[in-house]
């Protein structure tokens, strides 16, 4: 088969296509080995040209902005005609999966739209007309991907056709168990204090603010404790308080370390349209180095964690999320999760039955 991805080239506050990050890329990378696969990825932040070819994937990036927006579509539109793709997927953003619905109409193309999140709260969304062509992209999708049963759960309302759950994945070759101490060690972290980790943007849409009161209490019993955080932080969040510690991860095998030096992981987001229906990346990672976790009771987080105790607290309430990890800290065992189907390469096996399935 011959498949096209539109997919934006910034996300996650990374630059996805260079730093081969995203479930997206991950996904298909395994798929590259028996289709040809192309990622045209519109650039709206440093509006560069770039054509690569990465893991037998092909990327294309194009600018993206007030003047280059027509542009970008006659490109689009050449591509398709000259390559005659069997599937086109439309990802990353309401505005890029409604293009690609159109696409897919005008040149008869099956269309498969992969929402990574509710899009909704993305700002795109806010644009006139925008929620009216992606509910109907929704709608008249041949085939609709979500990040989490929630957000399928959510889209069934308003959906008749195929609907598939491939949450996002993890590379079990590179996200492992690392002794604590020797992981401590390369990061020059405190040896024998208590650490407490998140990893991830730092915004109040994602509980900073929770987070925060709930490790002041926590320190309440155990002084001797430290908050290590890495991400971008939002504006009007400070971090320069006591015990916190910060450090800008270049590389994900940093990020494993960060997660292994820790005595427990945090996941403190609250009730909004934005964590009901998401299935974050930082979840399957903690789960994945055997990092004991603590996470408010919402979303696919709840499903993940149900059957481990001590692991879930309630949403908007630091009280508890600080008496979660409290338990958590003292407990100081790694925990054995089950997450042996959320291997990205598991997860693409799936993918790729559902597009055989489609053509």
């Amino acid at each position: 088969m011959k498949i096209l991805v539109i997919m934006k080239r910034f996300g996650a506050n990374k630059d996805m296509v260079m730093e081969n990050f995203g479930r997206q890329i991950r996904l298909f990378e395994p798929l590259a080995k028996m289709h040809k696969i192309d990622f045209l990825c519109p650039d709206y932040k440093t509006k560069k040209i770039l054509t690569i070819k990465k893991n037998g994937i092909n990327y294309i990036t194009k600018p993206v902005g007030l003047f280059s927006s027509i542009n970008f579509l006659f490109f689009l539109k050449k591509l398709i005609e000259e390559e005659k793709y069997d599937i086109i997927i439309g990802t990353s953003d309401p505005l890029i999966g409604i293009i690609a619905h159109y696409c897919s109409k005008k040149y008869k193309i099956p269309f498969v739209y992969d929402l990574q999140d509710n899009f909704e709260i993305y700002d795109t969304f806010k644009i006139p007309l925008v929620p009216h062509f992606h509910k109907k992209s929704v709608k008249e999708a041949d085939v609709v991907l979500t990040v989490s049963e929630s957000l399928k759960e959510y889209i069934s309302k308003t959906r008749k056709k195929s609907c598939y759950v491939i949450q996002n994945g993890i590379d079990l070759e590179l996200f492992k168990p690392i002794d604590k101490i020797k992981a401590r060690k390369q990061l020059r972290l405190p040896l024998k204090a208590k650490i407490i980790v998140y990893i991830g943007h730092l915004e109040n849409l994602k509980g900073a603010g929770i987070m925060f009161d709930a490790f002041k209490k926590t320190r309440k019993k155990y002084p001797d404790t430290f908050l290590l955080l890495s991400g971008r932080i939002d504006k009007g969040i400070s971090i320069k308080k006591d015990n916190i510690i910060f450090r800008d991860f270049h590389s994900r095998g940093e990020v494993v370390l960060g997660i292994n030096s820790a005595d427990v992981a945090i996941i403190p987001n609250p009730v909004n349209e934005f964590t009901k229906y998401c299935f974050p990346y930082k979840l399957i990672e903690y789960m994945a180095c055997r990092v004991p976790i603590v996470a408010t009771d919402v979303g696919d987080v709840s499903l993940m964690l149900k059957n481990y105790q001590n692991s879930l607290c309630l949403p908007n309430d630091s009280n508890d999320l600080a008496e979660k990890t409290i338990l958590q800290l003292e407990n100081n065992k790694k925990i054995e999760y089950n997450i042996k189907n959320f291997d990205w390469r598991v997860l693409s096996k799936k993918l790729n039955n559902i597009l055989m399935r489609l053509n």
